[in-house]
């Protein structure tokens, strides 16, 4: 029992309110808020956290860029940076990303990025890393240095590691600058490589091909060098250039020798060395036994006599072949072309001689001997009066300018024999003196009609010729001949009218004064006819007609006052003649 409250009788009812107010407040202070709550219910649904997810690796450009920046990177990054640029990054900066891999200790081979770079194609940028690179100089790298300098066009660049690695023994592998030679075309420096140790001593298969092309490239010089940087022994190999170089050098005993080793052509290789030698004996002794050996062919080798100045030798060969007979004219001919035109005194000596015991030969000795020696050994031949003989004389007297002698052959070729055309031709260049060229001219156009071949001016001056001599009858014959061909020629026709009326007076002469007149123009000669074929007046009217066309020429008075006083007018013909 609550004694307080029994005492105090409204302490009863304030006791409860007192209580729940209390609790009321309780419960607002201990209610949560809408944080609380939230965490509450946050805390009612929790689940664990996910998995760490890796980030990706950073990019090539990334990679490149902390590279530039000076930040360090971890191997893996390195060489994936390295592989990545090579087909893009410059020679510098593949030659820091190589330094850097290198201290990390983990060195990537010079050659390997070298081809990588080349197989982006830039070469120029290979060449510059690599000439970067430490190990440039290293052997095994010397082959890739010289190929990129040809790649980039660096000529000079190549060969100039061409020559350092010839004269550095162990700068370059041997092969490879075998190689290298052969690929600038300058094989010659494996001769300085051989001599400096460089490459071992040339083999013969080497020391061949190298003469050949130093006797393409005519570098006789270096042929001994060859041999001191080889082995002679490749002359065994190719003795056709082994006797080539020896007959270069002027040793021809050693061309001799050679050509011995030669698989065929051994003889004209011989021949060859010795003609070329020079030695006049050696020369000589060796075409006289080809020309003693069986079957020869005698007119060559005389050739070759005369051209190396052994004519006595080449006559002689000529002379024993011409008694032979069986090609005499071949080798006479042969024989004949070698002297010449003008022949040496001993070999017309020769001629003359065969010439006096063999006909044959009288044409060859007159072409090669003075005209005016020639001539008189024709004109002393037994034969000199035949016809091909007197026309070969009046050729010779032509040549030597000596006219009686031309006249003399003509006499005996104009002696009435017959002739042909062509002697006939010949006879007619005769140059035979001046006070007897019109008497051989008409001898030589009767030689000519009788022979079938006169022409028709021949006929014309005989013709002439008689009514000179005063033989009309022989004028009119030779003109009825010569008119056939030249029915108007009108000097024939007035000589055939004047040789008529000598024969058988004016009237057998009118016919011909006809067709003379039918082929005269106007003019003088024409009034002339006209008078004369009795006509008179129509010969004055054609000189008046004259006269007016040219009045001034004096002819033509004269023959009017002529033609007056024939037809009884002397008074008019003073009158013309003194206007």
């Amino acid at each position: 029992m609550n004694i307080p409250a029994l005492r105090k009788p409204n302490a009863a009812f304030l006791g409860p309110i007192l209580a729940g107010g209390l609790l009321l407040a309780a419960t607002v202070v201990l209610m949560p808020d809408r944080w609380q709550i939230a965490d509450a219910i946050r805390r009612g649904t929790f689940s664990p956290p996910p998995a760490a997810i890796p980030l990706p690796p950073p990019s090539t450009a990334q990679l490149m860029q902390r590279f530039s920046g000076g930040k360090r990177l971890a191997l893996p990054d390195l060489q994936r940076l390295m592989a990545a640029s090579a087909t893009t990054a410059s020679a510098s900066t593949l030659s820091a990303i190589a330094d850097a891999l290198a201290k990390g200790h983990a060195p990537v081979a010079t050659d390997r990025v070298s081809y990588d770079i080349l197989a982006s194609g830039r070469p120029d940028v290979a060449l510059a890393f690599l000439e970067s690179r430490p190990d440039r100089a290293a052997p095994a790298l010397w082959r890739l240095r010289f190929d990129l300098h040809r790649k980039t066009g660096d000529l000079a660049g190549a060969a100039d590691l061409l020559r350092s690695a010839a004269i550095t023994p162990g700068n370059a592998p041997p092969q490879h600058l075998v190689e290298a030679a052969y690929a600038l075309a300058t094989p010659e420096i494996l001769i300085t490589a051989a001599e400096h140790g460089a490459i071992p001593p040339l083999s013969q298969a080497q020391a061949l091909d190298l003469a050949s092309w130093a006797n393409t490239a005519q570098r006789y010089d270096l042929i001994s060098r060859i041999d001191r940087a080889g082995t002679p022994g490749w002359r065994a190999a190719n003795p056709w250039l082994a006797m080539t170089l020896a007959q270069r050098s002027g040793d021809s005993g050693s061309a001799l020798r050679y050509a011995a080793l030669l698989p065929s052509g051994r003889d004209a290789a011989r021949e060859s060395i010795i003609m070329a030698s020079g030695d006049p004996q050696a020369m000589r002794q060796y075409l006289l036994a080809q020309a003693s050996a069986k079957g020869a062919d005698g007119s060559a080798i005389a050739q070759r006599l005369l051209e190396k100045g052994f004519r006595p030798d080449a006559i002689a060969l000529l002379r024993q072949q011409s008694a032979k007979g069986a090609s005499d004219e071949d080798v006479s001919a042969r024989m004949l072309y070698l002297m010449g035109p003008r022949p040496a005194g001993e070999d017309l000596d020769w001629l003359r001689s065969r010439a006096s015991a063999d006909p044959r030969w009288l044409a060859a000795y007159i072409e090669r001997e003075q005209p005016a020696k020639a001539l008189a050994f024709v004109e002393s031949r037994p034969a000199a009066d035949s016809s091909d003989m007197l026309v070969q004389r009046i050729a010779l007297a032509n040549a030597a300018r000596d006219r009686v002698a031309a006249a003399r052959a003509l006499d005996g070729l104009l002696d009435g024999r017959p002739l042909s055309a062509m002697q006939l031709k010949a006879a007619a260049t005769a140059t035979v003196p001046a006070d007897r060229a019109g008497r051989y001219a008409l001898a030589l156009a009767r030689a000519r009609i009788a022979a079938g071949q006169g022409e028709a001016s021949d006929r014309l001056s005989l013709a002439w010729d008689g009514w000179n001599r005063g033989d009309a009858a022989e004028t009119a014959g030779q003109l009825l001949d010569y008119l056939r061909d030249r029915p108007d020629d009108r000097a024939a026709l007035r000589l055939m009218a004047d040789a008529q009326a000598k024969l058988r007076g004016e009237p057998a002469a009118r016919p011909w004064l006809e067709r003379l007149l039918a082929n005269t123009p106007p003019s003088i000669e024409r009034a002339e006819l006209l008078n004369r074929l009795g006509r008179t007046s129509d010969a004055m009217a054609m000189v008046e007609t004259l006269r007016q066309a040219t009045p001034n020429d004096r002819r033509l008075d004269i023959m009017l006052s002529r033609l007056l006083i024939a037809s009884g007018d002397p008074g008019r013909a003073r009158k013309v003649l003194r206007p």
